[in-house]
């Protein structure tokens, strides 16, 4: 199981960083040394080093969760220090519903370990016992209320700065999760509310700071424009399967183009995901997110192809109903045309180990 503890270097020279302190042999970063106010760039750089374990694209976004939790407070107006018992709960299901299903689900994780991001803190932190692998205890955190949140000056910066908060829930949710899943996650962190606060005063729900105003380029605007999604990645896959959804055969036009049939990453464009025919598959709104949120799952099966699986925490109401999803359980799934450009096993295995909820129904 992954853990989503930081890999923070603890051998770094402390001396030659200012910002970076020692606590009880942790590196942690000191906002209070310096009298400067915390800037944009700071802050979008600092989110840009977020340590997340994604080596080889294996998930685990318990500290990106926890940061969209903590922005959706700030843009709420909430206090800046949360009690763990609130994350414990809030954060929690957070990681049940849009975690990997590999990763455990322990808040208490991020909420110690983002202080090596130099993106949270713990006012008690010196007071906590910590396990030898420095680990807080979550019943000490429970019993002596302990409270966590941005550091003051990153916090005083994202009130005064609503859209910079903005701009990091977007770069949040498009460097850990597929666009298919962003409503949703939204909503869960109590973020959706404020977004259409906005729009309903003609304001941008998530507006994107100026180069100039931010004083430097956001790292992750960076990896978004060195990995840019290839424009004739949708049109490929739509030929290979026909212009339908390969699951349920959808094949709806709208004068001479398609309509509702979208190009779905089996292996999602977030965590290395290529923009290859194998690594996609033409899909309906329902089934391309079905497969985002790990409702619908991939099996290859010798000789066939590859057949649907659903996850046995899909449920659904007696009766028949439009958009069922249990009725494709072991349902072959159509082929492209050309048979090299069939779904990959390697992205078909990163699909079944980082999203799909297994076991089967």
């Amino acid at each position: 199981m992954i853990d989503d503890r930081s890999d923070f270097n603890t051998e770094l020279d402390c001396t030659a960083l200012p910002c970076l302190k020692w606590v009880e042999n942790v590196i942690v970063w000191d906002m209070s040394s310096s009298a400067e106010p915390m800037t944009p760039g700071d802050f979008l750089n600092r989110l840009a080093r977020l340590n997340t374990h994604q080596r080889r694209g294996i998930r685990a976004p318990h500290k990106p969760l926890l940061l969209l939790f903590a922005l959706g407070r700030v843009l709420r107006d909430r206090d800046r220090l949360v009690p763990y018992e609130e994350v414990d709960r809030r954060v929690g299901d957070l990681m049940r519903r849009f975690g990997s299903p590999r990763s455990s689900v322990r808040p208490h994780y991020p909420f110690r370990w983002l202080l090596s991001d130099g993106l949270w803190e713990i006012p008690r932190y010196a007071e906590l016992s910590k396990n030898a692998s420095g680990d807080l205890y979550v019943s000490q955190l429970r019993d002596m209320g302990v409270e966590g949140g941005f550091p003051e000056k990153m916090h005083d910066l994202l009130r005064a700065n609503p859209d910079l908060a903005w701009q990091a829930v977007e770069e949040i949710l498009h460097g850990h999760f597929p666009e298919s899943l962003h409503r949703e996650i939204r909503e869960a962190a109590d973020l959706r509310g404020v977004q259409e606060a906005r729009e309903s005063e003609n304001e941008s729900a998530a507006p994107t700071l100026r180069e100039r105003e931010v004083g430097q380029l956001s790292f992750y605007s960076y990896l978004a424009r060195r990995r840019r999604r290839d424009p004739f990645f949708r049109r490929r896959v739509l030929d290979e399967y026909m212009e339908r959804c390969a699951v349920c055969d959808l094949d709806i036009r709208f004068g001479e183009q398609p309509f509702g049939v979208e190009a779905a990453h089996i292996q999602w464009h977030s965590h290395a995901g290529p923009d290859e025919v194998a690594n996609g598959l033409a899909l309906c709104p329902l089934h391309h997110e079905a497969l985002d949120r790990g409702a619908l799952g991939l099996e290859e099966r010798k000789g066939t192809g590859l057949n649907v699986l659903i996850s046995h925490e899909v449920r659904e109401s007696r009766g028949e109903t439009a958009g069922s999803l249990i009725e494709f359980s072991g349902r072959r799934i159509r082929p492209p045309r050309t048979a090299s450009r069939a779904p990959a096993t390697l992205f078909v295995v990163w699909h079944s180990n980082e999203v799909f909820r297994g076991p089967s129904l």
